[in-house]
């Protein structure tokens, strides 16, 4: 039983044009179950993110980002969402190879049966090897389960978006740093400005003054000099 599970996902190299096809298949399935962990191992992380969102904010395309689920998926990465569609692309294409294969092996089929008396015998190959053309939909299916398995084990999706609500209390926090820094300059302002208002208007009280201490020491010389000449 061991034997037949395993020569059931071995592919079979026969010479057939099944096997070409068994070739191509299995090559985009090992290398999807390869390359996407690796890729996301080295893009699905807090620096690449915040790498990507600063140059959003940058050219203006930030601000537009208002809730963690928007700026989780502006921030995502190629390999990132190439995970998120690859599985269900990969088992669609294992049912595609699965069909393709069973097509090849009919029209064979269809060709023994013309004109052969043996046509029954000459099918008993064919349908033996029937149940090998599953195979790649078999390995379809272990593509998409191993992804999908290995998705929720890394969990990057979650800690994207557990990074992104981060993201916005931080954006929030700056903003209100922001507008208390504003505020605080606007006080400033005025403060200063009412400081230089009120020196202005000591000054020209100071000097009011000595015009007027001026004009009262004219007043008294002159009343002084009245009364000398009286």
């Amino acid at each position: 039983m061991g034997n037949s599970v395993w020569s059931f996902f071995l592919p079979h190299l026969d010479g057939s044009s099944f096997a070409g096809l068994q070739v191509v298949f299995g090559l985009v399935f090992l290398v999807a179950i390869i390359a996407i962990p690796v890729s996301l191992r080295r893009s699905a992380h807090a620096a690449g993110w915040e790498r990507r969102l600063a140059a959003m904010e940058s050219d203006g395309r930030g601000d537009a980002l208002a809730t963690p689920e928007e700026i989780s998926q502006a921030v995502a990465s190629a390999p990132e969402r190439w995970a998120d569609a690859l599985p269900g692309l990969l088992l669609v294409f294992g049912l595609l190879g699965t069909f393709i294969g069973l097509g090849i092996a009919l029209s064979d089929a269809a060709g023994l049966l013309n004109g052969r008396a043996e046509a029954v015998s000459s099918l008993n190959p064919i349908m033996d090897a029937l149940g090998a053309k599953f195979r790649i939909a078999s390995w379809g299916i272990f593509a998409f389960l191993f992804l999908k398995i290995w998705s929720m084990a890394f969990a990057y999706e979650q800690a994207r978006l557990a990074w992104s609500a981060k993201a916005i209390n931080a954006r929030a926090a700056q903003a209100a740093q922001r507008d208390a820094a504003e505020r605080l300059q606007l006080i400033e302002a005025v403060a200063q400005s009412g400081n230089a208002l009120l020196a202005l208007q000591q000054a020209e009280a100071q000097r009011n003054h000595v015009r007027h201490a001026e004009l009262l020491e004219a007043l008294n010389g002159l009343a002084g000099g009245r009364r000398v000449q009286g």
